[in-house]
């Protein structure tokens, strides 16, 4: 048997706080996704899926989140790294770190995420 990558879930306490960090800092087209009792954010690329999930209503062992934990990171490319730069300052996302190659950010839920060039 061979499986196949399909997904990446994030839990988070505001979902839709943390869906509008990711479309105003990365451009990710983060869609609702709603049924009769729940709804989630997702992005599918190639049958690939990004899915942002209440932390609370995902799973009892994903609530509450734990932003001191350092096993999820989150990569984004970026084309030019002083235009991203310009980009964040002007939607006010918290940076943590810049060097030459990667800006690192914090999501609303304490991950932090990369954009680089590499």
């Amino acid at each position: 048997m061979q499986s196949k990558f399909r997904s990446v879930f994030l839990t988070c306490d505001d979902v839709e706080a943390t869906a509008d960090f990711y479309r105003d800092v990365a451009g990710v087209g983060l869609e609702a996704v709603s049924s009769d009792e729940y709804t989630y954010w997702m992005l599918d690329i190639d049958g690939v899926q990004i899915a942002l999930h209440d932390a609370k209503s995902f799973a009892d062992y994903s609530h509450p989140p734990d932003p001191a934990s350092n096993l999820t990171h989150l990569y984004f490319r970026v084309p030019d790294l002083e235009e991203f730069l310009d980009h964040v300052q002007s939607v006010g996302a918290p940076l943590v770190e810049v060097d030459d190659v990667v800006v690192t950010l914090e999501d609303p839920d304490g991950r932090k995420v990369m954009f680089g060039t590499a």
